[in-house]
């Protein structure tokens, strides 16, 4: 703006300008030479901390510190075990209950529904015999467990399960083995309901908390199989269809295994041993319709299931590997005869005969002065699968006949029950090796052993417990992806893999509340 000012006022600025530098010279010539000084001092003290916090952020040392944090961060620690085992007392009789709540939830749709408007696999069926609904169930001989207990058939899975665990040996451990492991096939269940032993890595890393890849592949051809497995999982625990934590699982499952049904009855496909996969299938089912309140669009797939299994046994006799081959084996008779067991709790036909053929061929293979059962004569070590080898050969074939025997009808005072809860006590699970460098880790003798052996009751089942417990909660995966898994570490995993393993021991950790006893509190 200096072009638009006139000459008068630049003149009258350079006086002003004037004016004032001789005022300050004036004023420093009067100052002491002290406070000269120490104004200066302080103005150049004050710059210097200006030029230090001006350098400061450049120090390297703050990065170095941010960077390591950062990767400590990232490294992936074993977690700690879940619990310490304590032996548990037993309830005092005036000692207060905890029953567990009965949750009903609203179910879900798929547009799936019966004539009335009720979607499949989730209708209310008949309310009398509801599993869920306390103190309405129908009690009879047909129990497994003929005391029953309040809440249906199967009525140990909902009401007081608290107290069962403790009375039965359990722990908080127990329970959390139980929760990660079906939190585990829940993450791993196909989308089409099943559970897929080779291909369940697929659902690998769908969980954020749960990051990378599962090892364990099985066979293709067990797919239904472990699917009826992993149902009797849910079940066990108390969920259904319509109610539970893990509804939705159970109802695709229950789909998946009713399309995979053919004409006939048989679940899954006609082919290798196809009777291991459908007597487990029948039996998921079966519970599956006795805990959906007698549901009419179960009835028929169970019945069917049930029919095929009968009509597949060898006549006098038991089964094995596929329809009436004429040959038996105690492995595959097991699982039909719980199947027919769960069947008949659930009030569906079941011929007695079944039944008493069964233990024809359970008596002839068991040794009448060590009351050993063999597998597919009196006297031989079991079976393996070909080119598995490293493990021990030990007494599942006598747990299954033992649990046969105890779902059959025997009376607990039996001689070959007490000899062969004998044999097991001198073979009690174990994660570890025999002095030979044999591996003692066998799920399915454990699963087997554990259902007799809680029947049993007593010491049988207190030193079995004490030992089947800790084998299993401390062998259990707690990070990654597999967590919540155990490894298909025993004579069968190569055949059932990674979800055959999770859903047997997860069975077998059930076993506080998933049968009432059948000889009643011992």
């Amino acid at each position: 703006m200096s072009e638009y000012l006139e000459d008068d006022d630049y003149v009258e600025d350079d006086y002003v300008e004037e004016d004032f530098n001789d005022f300050w010279q004036e004023q420093l010539q009067r100052t002491p030479w002290w406070m000269i000084s120490l104004v200066v001092h302080t103005i150049a003290a004050f710059i210097a901390t200006l030029i230090v916090f001006e350098k400061a952020p450049e120090a390297p040392e703050y990065e170095y510190v941010a960077e390591i944090q950062e990767a400590k961060k990232e490294e992936v620690k074993p977690e700690p075990k879940r619990d310490v085992f304590k032996k548990t007392k037993p309830v005092k009789e005036n000692e207060p209950t905890v029953e567990d709540p009965v949750v009903k939830e609203a179910k879900v749709s798929d547009h799936n529904e019966s004539d009335d408007n009720e979607e499949n696999f989730t209708m209310k069926g008949n309310e009398d015999a509801a599993a869920d609904s306390p103190l309405q169930g129908n009690f009879d001989s047909s129990f497994i467990g003929a005391g029953g207990a309040a809440g249906g058939k199967f009525g140990t899975r909902f009401g007081g399960k608290a107290n069962l665990v403790k009375e039965g040996g359990g722990s908080a451990a127990t329970e959390s083995a139980v929760k990660a492991g079906l939190e585990w096939l829940k993450r791993h269940q196909s989308d089409d309901g099943g559970w897929d032993a080779d291909g369940f890595i697929s659902k690998c890393g769908s969980d954020p908390k749960n990051p990378g890849e599962c090892d364990g592949a099985g066979y293709n051809w067990v797919d239904p199989g472990v699917t009826g497995l992993a149902l009797l999982c849910f079940l066990g625990a108390g969920n259904t269809a319509t109610t539970g934590e893990f509804k939705e699982v159970v109802r695709k499952a229950q789909k998946y295994l009713k399309e995979n049904q053919d004409e006939e009855g048989c679940f899954g496909k006609r082919q290798s041993h196809y009777m291991y996969n459908h007597s487990i299938a029948a039996l998921a089912m079966a519970e599956a319709y006795a805990l959906s309140n007698y549901n009419p669009l179960l009835r028929s797939s169970a019945q069917k299931g049930i029919d095929f299994l009968v009509k597949s046994q060898n006549p006098g006799k038991a089964w094995r590997y596929s329809y009436q081959c004429g040959d038996n084996d105690t492995s595959v008779t097991g699982w039909a005869v719980m199947a027919l067991k769960s069947a008949k709790v659930a009030e569906l036909e079941v011929p007695e005969t079944s039944f008493t053929s069964a233990l024809v061929w359970v008596d002839e293979v068991t040794d009448e002065h060590y009351y050993r059962t063999g597998y597919i004569q009196k006297g031989d070590t079991g079976a393996r699968l070909q080119g598995v080898e490293g493990f021990t050969k030990g007494e599942a074939m006598t747990a299954a006949a033992m649990t046969s025997r105890v779902f059959a009808g025997t009376e607990r005072s039996d001689a070959r029950l007490h000899g062969g809860g004998g044999l097991l006590s001198n073979s009690l699970p174990a994660w570890e090796q025999d002095a030979q460098g044999q591996s003692l880790v066998d799920f399915y003798y454990w699963y087997y052993g554990t259902l007799a052996m809680y029947q049993m009751g007593g010491d049988f089942w207190q030193t079995w417990n004490d030992k089947m417990k800790v084998a299993l909660v401390e062998n259990q995966k707690t990070a990654q992806c597999v967590n919540g898994s155990w490894d298909p570490a025993d004579p069968w995993g190569k055949a059932g893999g990674r979800v055959y393993s999770t859903a047997i021991n997860v069975l077998s950790l059930e076993i506080y509340y998933r049968y009432a006893k059948v000889f009643g509190a011992k």
